[in-house]
């Protein structure tokens, strides 16, 4: 059995801007999927929660 991993589509990553390929366990929801891991969602639901609480500079 020969696997063609270059043939599968691929995405960048919302957060890192890297580029993941698709995964099996993502099969049912690739369009939904924004990010290349949990590191990467949880830093940038992080990221997103402290701009929203932050002050902004000069109000």
């Amino acid at each position: 059995m020969t696997h063609h991993k270059l043939e599968l589509p691929e995405k960048t990553c919302e957060a890192c801007a890297r580029p993941f390929a698709w995964r099996r366990k993502w099969a049912q929801s690739w369009a939904e999927v924004r990010y290349c891991s949990d590191a990467c969602r949880t830093w940038r639901r992080g990221a997103v929660r402290e701009r929203m609480t932050k002050p902004e500079k000069g109000a």
